[in-house]
């Protein structure tokens, strides 16, 4: 059974309190987010917050349910009509929950660096770029290209020199 719109403008109102709210369809049901931050689902007419010792010590009555089958158990808010206790409920989970954006792993810094000579060392996590690519073409010709075995010997021969390289790129494409 899907959620009826009604029923999902009504817990948006009663959360407004606490920020920004917005919800997103998802097969019938919705997700909620307050300033951004999914807190909660809305299946079947019933709200579900997401579990989080914040919430824990607002709630009422504490009810452990998944919202759909599968899904793991989330808070689920039997008393959808006082917005003061929702708004709070919201208010209180939403530090609990880590922005998704900032979990990410911020990304390995890559090395642009091209080798002045055959003579200069490979460096660690080198970018196999355009300008390396005219590098390697000054001494391996126009038909260079960087082929996945090649570049794997790259990452993994670093402190080699590239000397070393233009060696392992002809033994590797030998026709």
């Amino acid at each position: 059974m899907a959620s009826n719109t009604d029923f999902v403008q009504y817990i948006v109102d009663q959360c407004s309190g606490a920020g920004d709210i917005a919800v997103k369809k998802m097969m019938g049901d919705y997700c909620i987010y307050c300033n951004g931050i999914l807190f909660g689902l809305i299946c079947d007419n019933n709200l579900f917050v997401k579990v989080t010792e914040p919430g824990r010590a607002v709630l009422r009555e504490e009810i452990l349910r998944p919202p759909y089958p599968g899904s793991r158990d989330y808070f689920y808010i039997t008393d959808v009509d006082d917005s003061d206790f929702l708004e709070k409920l919201v208010s209180v989970t939403l530090p609990a929950l880590a922005d998704p954006r900032s979990k990410k792993p911020a990304p390995a810094r890559r090395n642009r660096q091209v080798p002045a000579s055959l003579d200069d060392a490979i460096v660690p996590d080198l970018i196999c770029s355009q300008d390396l690519r005219a590098f390697f073409e000054q001494y391996l010709g126009s038909n260079f290209v960087f082929s996945v075995e090649f570049q794997k010997w790259l990452h993994e021969h670093e402190g080699f020199t590239y000397r070393d390289a233009v060696e392992a790129y002809r033994s590797l494409h030998r026709s």
